[in-house]
């Protein structure tokens, strides 16, 4: 039996040395189970090759999603988990107000760094070295 459904369109990295900071914004406009599994394991590739380099602090920019089910929860989770383990911090940013809400409900978002804003994390970030 094939699953059929629509594959990942990424994500893209930005690197600001000069703050030990990684940007990851997805662009897909669903977090589900189609595109997750996919991105799993290049979100975790990512992320350990970054802090390997250097990097501490990792924004999720969720700008593009405007869905997401349990497996794109499970993702962010995976991100905060790899991070954590890794003496790094998480961050998300631009998170639309249906999926805060989903975030609350399983009582995950107190967990969550979460920022209504790219700038606003990275101030956050900059103020934290000061």
């Amino acid at each position: 039996m094939e699953i059929v459904g629509r594959k990942s369109e990424g994500l893209s990295v930005t690197v600001l040395q000069e703050d030990r900071t990684c940007i990851i914004t997805f662009h897909d406009r669903s977090l589900n189970f189609y595109v997750t599994d996919s991105l799993k394991e290049t979100l975790k590739e990512t992320i350990a090759q970054k802090i390997d380099e250097g990097i501490q602090h990792f924004v999720l920019n969720l700008d593009h999603v405007k869905i997401i089910d349990s497996c794109g929860v499970g993702l962010v989770i995976v991100a905060n988990n790899v991070t954590g383990s890794r003496q790094s911090k998480l961050y998300l940013c631009n998170v639309k107000p249906f999926i805060i809400k989903i975030f609350d409900i399983m009582r995950i978002s107190r967990h969550l760094a979460i920022f209504e804003t790219e700038d606003a994390v990275l101030d956050a970030i900059k103020g934290a070295r000061v």
